[in-house]
């Protein structure tokens, strides 16, 4: 699979701030990636609402505490499990708000009631 697209890396570097969407750290200069909710290996592409920047690579920082971290990280969206649609699972963010990521590069707010909920639907259905 290819890379994102200068275009969708831009999008998604300005919505988050140039930070680290896990822990807050400022990735300007620094090692970061940007990282596919949901997996490559599970058909997940390169859209803005589909990537988040995180600290580290895949094995390092937060991007490698993600990856071995597979539950934690779908409760906060990180991951998005097979069969969901990054654009409906909310991503927790690290001063705790809960943001679902759009096709534009945008995100919108979720309340928190509401992402916990939503996350909770897709663990109990991810149990079947």
């Amino acid at each position: 699979m290819s890379n994102p697209t200068k275009k969708v890396c831009g999008l998604v570097d300005v919505r988050d701030d140039h930070l680290c969407v896990r822990c807050g750290a400022s990735l300007y200069g620094v090692e970061g990636s940007r990282h596919h909710r949901k997996l490559r290996s599970q058909g997940g592409k390169n859209d803005t609402e589909n990537l988040i920047l995180l600290c580290g690579s895949g094995t390092t920082g937060c991007h490698g505490f993600v990856h071995a971290n597979p539950a934690a990280s779908r409760a906060s969206g990180w991951i998005v499990r097979s069969g969901f649609d990054p654009a409906t699972v909310p991503v927790l963010f690290p001063d705790g708000s809960w943001w679902r990521l759009l096709e534009d590069g945008t995100k919108e707010y979720v309340r928190p009631r509401d992402a916990v909920e939503f996350m909770e639907l897709i663990h109990a259905r991810g149990q079947k």
